[in-house]
C-alpha cells in the first residue's frame, strides 16, 4: 500500500463547496482507481478551519497516478494552495479496512523525528506498550507512516482518533492512572512511552483535526 497526504487550504468562504467537491467528485474518482479515503479532516487546533487534511490509501503507485489524472481539474476557484506527499506505513496500523467502531470525531496528527536505525524499536514500543494503553482509554490508532522520500532524521506521522479535544487532553494522563485501566497495562504503557519519547527527542509536535463525513 501507498498513502497520500493531501493538505489543502481553501478560500474562507469555499470550505463547504470544497467539501461537496470531495464527496461528489473526488471520493468517487479515488474509489474508481482502487483507492480508499481513510479520513477527511478540517482544522481544529493548530490549523485554521479552512485547512483540510485528507489521508488516502492506494494499492500501488500506479493506481495513485491514475487518481491524480482525474483530480487535476474542477477545484481551481476554491483552492488557495495544496501540498501532496506520499507516505508508506511502517507498523500494523492503518488497518486494511477501518471499521465503523474505530471512527472518532477528532484526530491528532503528530510529526516525530527519529534516527532511521531506531525505527524498529519505535514501532515495538508503540505496538506492544503505548497503543494498547491508549486504546484501553478509548483512543483508536489510525496509522503510523514515514515519507517515501528518505531523509535524516526520519520523519514519522502518527494519527489517532479521540472523542473530542477533552478526551485527547485526558490521554496525556497528567492525573495518573485512570479508573478501569489494568495495572500491568498501565505500567507497560508508561514504560514504553518513556522509551519512545527518548527516540523522538529530535522533535515532535501535534495538531488536532475535526473529522468530516465521507
Amino acid at each position: 500500500m501507498i498513502y497520500e497526504e493531501r493538505y489543502t487550504i481553501v478560500g474562507i468562504t469555499e470550505r463547504r463547496n470544497y467539501l461537496n467537491f470531495c464527496n461528489e467528485v473526488m471520493l468517487p474518482k479515488v474509489k474508481s482507481s482502487g483507492g480508499q479515503v481513510l479520513v477527511l479532516l478540517t482544522g481544529l487546533i493548530g490549523d485554521a478551519g479552512n485547512a483540510l487534511l485528507q489521508i488516502t490509501g492506494y494499492p500501488d503507485a500506479g493506481s495513485w497516478q491514475v487518481a491524480q489524472e482525474g483530480l487535476a481539474t474542477g477545484q481551481d476557484e476554491m483552492v488557495e494552495s495544496e501540498q501532496i506527499r506520499l507516505l508508506r506505513p511502517v507498523a500494523s496500523r492503518p488497518k486494511e479496512v477501518i471499521p465503523p467502531e474505530d471512527r472518532r470525531p477528532v484526530y491528532s496528527y503528530r510529526r516525530m523525528f527519529i534516527a532511521p536505525a531506531d525505527l524498529t524499536k519505535f514501532v515495538e514500543y508503540s505496538e506492544d506498550g503505548v497503543w494498547p494503553l491508549y486504546e484501553a482509554a478509548d483512543c483508536r490508532i489510525l496509522g503510523l507512516w514515514t515519507t517515501t522520500a528518505a531523509s535524516y532524521p526520519m520523519e514519522l506521522i502518527l494519527m489517532a482518533g479521540y472523542n473530542g479535544p477533552g478526551h485527547w487532553e485526558e490521554t496525556r494522563f497528567l492525573g495518573g492512572k485512570p479508573e478501569g485501566i489494568d495495572d500491568r497495562l498501565w505500567e507497560n504503557g508508561q514504560a514504553a512511552l518513556q522509551k519512545r519519547a527518548q527516540l523522538s527527542a529530535r522533535g515532535s509536535w501535534v495538531r488536532l483535526w475535526r473529522a468530516r463525513d465521507l
